[in-house]
């Protein structure tokens, strides 16, 4: 075993030792159906903080000749299936961190040059009776393995887009590319490669990379398909985290749930949902990033309307968004469908699909976009809302009952037309508009049994 080739399986035992850890191994039998066909490039795209290095730790450690992992898979869900350990341990998997790669090496142009060395390096005390020559490309490294002793590989690369989401040197990014280009557009190479996977924030369809990559499936946040409960915490998995570690459920499903797919409507962050649950608060745990800076960019250059679909965001409603427009070239990006459908992909919005919309999905992320708009230029009003949404909430807890009439009759108007004016559904939404900040402090009910009726609205104090 080396540095990147043939890992061993430490990591995955290490997670199986935490106070904290989701079985989900099921995920290898998906990837298994790509093994070996034609569809055999695979690329998984979700937020940070979603699962993706772990998961790519559960694969390596199935996959990877540089260790016996048996004992390890057999007390886990893929084990109850027949067949599971087909091809347990059976493959020269190449593990790239680029991200890690990246953060650590001092000269970033020499990035490329260092990962293909190290792993030329493990070739070299992998298969002594191989002469690779000086300064052989990963490519021809894996096609002498397998020309000479049948080898076969698996090659997954982690956050494999960071080069696309940093702005590097064009030289970097071109390197990078070419490196792309021959392990995965390379016909010499289609006997030796038996699984792909790639994992990132972005999906492959971007400008920059798209004949690089365009045959590879993807598996995105707009269109998960098969792997869509595999990253994130699904909603049951979530109520059994809670009922073993003494934590309401309810609140952490306001702070943490909200992403929804077709075949799987509640997903919930896993990295805040462990932290929650590890120190007993239930709390925000989205750190703010440098993609934030990126989302404040566009958010202060007003295009198609942004900054009015913005306010509704933030007072709770849905904002159509059409996702199959999407220019992906992050660097120039043209219309607003572009800006929000990239803030789906990094997690900042929910897309639901049925009706074509993307929302803010919890009171964490709420938080996080409060952030952003209190930097963000041409953003004067929504921020005056902010502050009357705070100024009434302080008026509630004070029972000031003229400031509290007087705030929801301005939201009634706001909303209602004539005809509306006077349905009990007109009010209860501008009861939620006009309270959207109290969720940072209050778990929000809507149609709370109370006595022998309902509330319109409850909130509940979250201490």
């Amino acid at each position: 075993m080396g540095a990147y080739l043939n890992p061993n399986n430490i990591p995955l035992q290490k997670g199986l030792n935490s106070q904290i850890y989701v079985d989900k191994s099921e995920m290898v039998l998906e990837l298994e159906k790509y093994y070996e066909t034609e569809q055999q490039f695979i690329c998984v795209s979700r937020p940070r903080r979603f699962g993706k290095t772990v998961m790519m730790k559960l694969l390596s450690a199935y996959y990877s000749k540089g260790c016996d992992s048996r004992a390890l898979f057999e007390k886990m869900k893929i084990a109850e299936h027949p067949g599971w350990d087909v091809h347990l341990n059976s493959v020269n998997v190449i593990m790239i961190d680029l991200n890690g790669e990246y953060r650590t090496i001092r000269d970033k142009s020499k990035l490329i040059d260092a990962i293909s060395q190290g792993v030329l390096d493990d070739f070299r005390k992998a298969f002594p009776s191989v002469a690779f020559p000086d300064d052989c490309p990963i490519a021809n490294a894996i096609f002498m393995a397998h020309d000479a002793l049948g080898e076969k590989f698996a090659v997954f690369i982690d956050e494999y887009d960071v080069l696309f989401r940093e702005k590097v040197d064009i030289k970097l990014r071109e390197e990078y590319l070419d490196l792309l280009n021959s392990l995965f557009k390379n016909n010499k190479l289609i006997d030796s490669i038996s699984i792909a996977y790639l994992t990132g924030i972005l999906p492959v369809v971007r400008e920059q990379v798209q004949s690089k990559l365009n045959n590879f499936t993807e598996f995105t946040m707009i269109d998960p398909g098969d792997f869509a409960g595999y990253f994130g915490f699904t909603g049951d998995e979530v109520a059994d985290l809670c009922t073993q570690h003494d934590i309401d459920f309810v609140r952490c499903k306001q702070m943490y749930d909200g992403y929804s797919f077709p075949c799987v409507k509640h997903v919930f962050n896993p990295k805040s949902v462990v932290s929650a649950l590890t120190s007993k608060k239930i709390k925000s745990y989205w750190a703010p990033t440098s993609s934030s800076e990126i989302i404040t960019t566009y958010l202060n250059v007003d295009m198609d309307g942004i900054i009015e679909d913005v306010q509704t965001l933030l007072e709770g409603g849905e904002v159509k968004v059409d996702v199959t427009s999407y220019n992906n070239n992050i660097d120039s990006f043209e219309t607003k469908d572009d800006v929000f459908t990239f803030l789906i992909h990094l997690g900042y919005l929910a897309f639901d699909e049925p009706i074509q919309s993307c929302r803010i999905p919890n009171a964490e992320i709420r938080k996080e976009w409060l952030r952003m708009i209190a930097r963000a230029k041409g953003f004067e009003r929504v921020r005056e809302k902010i502050e009357a949404s705070r100024a009434l909430i302080i008026a509630t807890e004070k029972g000031d009952a003229d400031a509290i009439a007087s705030a929801l009759d301005c939201a009634h108007r706001r909303i209602s037309s004539h005809l509306t004016f006077f349905l009990e559904s007109s009010l209860q939404t501008a009861i939620l508009m006009a309270y959207f900040f109290a969720d940072q402090n209050y778990m929000v009910f809507s149609e709370l049994p109370a006595g022998e009726g309902f509330a319109d609205v409850a909130l509940v104090p979250l201490s």
